[in-house]
């Protein structure tokens, strides 16, 4: 798995050509229209990867667009759940630190004794963080199916079906899938940022790694998706044939 990714671009007829559209992409991400075709191009790379075929090009912009647009709109969904938690918890911070400040100012004609935290503020401050971590972990890991997901269906409900979402995600597939992603990720960031020390050079091939690194990452969930789907299809034959007439 992690072999035929990484050489996914390589092994295509134009991969020198996608590299370097993709890396011009990603240098003008911050523009966010370039970012938008990058999403639709990393879309394209799920529908491949999980029907088994060489690596897309840029072309049909349009479509790329549309396509990267939905990726974008799965993307904010999934994480609307921790951003709110979190929002919610720097928001609380943020009054606790009006309301001490308020209190220890000079202000205040008798000095206040035992200021401090309120206790029920900091066990609600700490369990907003760690539900936020949670489900911000939980999105993480679960984004990568719903994107392939929509990328393989075309509609975007097909991302909220989190029914047959979930028999993917509790895979032993995918979960190998996602967590050599991970790794490719961590290892390949690192190998990134080691780039973005050498002047010039390295500042300028920095995009065009960050693409390629990204498309391996997405070639890996495109096929941990792919052989999630086809364990569940073959499991539901086996039950079908099983099953007494």
């Amino acid at each position: 798995m992690f072999e035929t990714a990484l050489r996914y671009l390589v092994d295509s007829d134009d991969g020198v050509e996608t590299i370097l559209v993709g890396g011009l992409l990603t240098l003008l991400a911050w523009l966010l229209i370039p970012a938008v075709f990058v999403a639709g191009y990393f879309q394209r790379v799920l529908a491949r990867t999980n029907a088994d075929e060489t690596a897309p090009s840029f072309d049909d912009w349009a479509d790329l667009f549309a396509e990267g647009l939905k990726a974008i709109g799965v993307t904010i969904a999934y994480f609307a759940v921790p951003i709110v938690l979190l929002t919610a918890v720097l928001l609380s911070l943020l009054v606790v630190s009006v309301e001490t400040a308020v209190v220890e100012s000079p202000a205040v004609a008798e000095p206040v004794t035992n200021v401090g935290p309120d206790p029920l503020g900091v066990v609600v401050v700490l369990g907003g963080l760690a539900l936020a971590s949670v489900t911000a972990l939980a999105a993480w890991y679960a984004l990568p199916a719903a994107l392939a997901r929509l990328a393989v269906e075309g509609r975007l409900g097909a991302a909220f079906e989190f029914r047959k979402l979930g028999s993917v995600v509790t895979s032993e597939s995918y979960l190998t899938g996602w967590l050599v992603a991970l790794v490719v990720l961590v290892v390949g960031g690192a190998l990134v940022g080691g780039l973005a020390s050498i002047p010039f050079v390295g500042w300028a091939a920095v995009p065009f790694a960050a693409f390629y690194l990204n498309v391996v990452a997405f070639a890996l969930y495109g096929r941990a998706y792919r052989e999630a789907t086809r364990a569940g299809r073959r499991e539901s034959v086996e039950g079908e044939r099983q099953t007494p007439a």
